[in-house]
């Protein structure tokens, strides 16, 4: 069973590397990140003085060092193909080694995106909160928002991108606890998160929020499978760990 559960998560990390390949196509419709004269005077003047969330937008929007924007772009590049995979795969993957704990974690997956996605598009809706292009003097890097769509211009708080990809890494960590998981799950999240505020169309503030809440839901689903995953999804009683305490992360090596 060991090497059937190791074999899933390799078919999940597969579906994140993937992702990569479509980066260099995804960059090419990115608008040039070279900044425009707004640009220059938002970075130059605007973050004196300002709030903890406007400096650091900018310190993250205003860097042009290749070691930092090619990794942000390559994980912006990467999150969308991902949301869409992940979930798939995970089935897929289940299938294919016919063991009921990767079920049970595909089914974990499953409901942790979806109540995620949910419970994102609801707060933004009901918060409304600006996107830092609508009244700052800086422009959208991604074209979706350039020019910004009018019922998206109001939806920054929380960040969707950081809600998912923290939700969906989570949940595949606590069902599959090995060190190479965890670590490159943790690291592309935190891409994901932080290109949002690189490509101007999120504060600081809004992708912690999104990933507070997406790691949020992703541990109390998995604290309260046994009550909310139907029984042809649930893992045998050994695979669920029903004697281990609550909470704990055993990383495997």
């Amino acid at each position: 069973m060991g090497k059937r559960r190791i074999r899933a998560s390799v078919l999940l990390l597969i579906v994140l590397l993937w992702g990569g390949a479509e980066s260099r196509a995804l960059h090419a419709q990115e608008r040039d990140t070279s900044l425009s004269n707004s640009e220059i005077r938002f970075c130059a003047d605007e973050p004196a003085g300002s709030s903890l969330d406007v400096r650091g937008l900018a310190l993250v929007y205003c860097t042009s060092q290749p070691v930092v924007t090619v990794p942000l772009q390559g994980a912006h590049a990467t999150a969308r193909p991902v949301f869409y995979g992940a979930v798939p795969a995970a089935w897929v993957g289940a299938a294919v080694t016919q063991d009921q704990s990767a079920v049970a974690a595909a089914y974990r997956l499953t409901l942790t995106q979806g109540v995620t996605y949910g419970l994102v598009m609801g707060v933004k809706h009901i918060v409304g909160r600006p996107r830092p292009y609508v009244h700052r003097p800086l422009e959208a890097r991604a074209e979706r928002h350039d020019p910004p769509a009018p019922g998206d211009a109001h939806l920054s708080f929380p960040s969707g991108h950081a809600s998912l990809s923290a939700a969906l890494v989570t949940s595949w960590s606590l069902s599959h606890p090995q060190w190479y998981v965890i670590g490159s799950g943790a690291l592309w999240a935190t891409g994901v998160a932080l290109s949002r505020v690189h490509l101007g169309v999120h504060y600081p503030s809004d992708i912690l929020a999104g990933a507070v809440l997406g790691v949020g839901v992703a541990v109390l689903v998995d604290q309260i499978r046994r009550h909310v995953t139907p029984s042809p999804f649930r893992a045998a009683p050994a695979a669920q760990g029903l004697h281990a305490p609550p909470l704990v992360f055993r990383v495997q090596f």
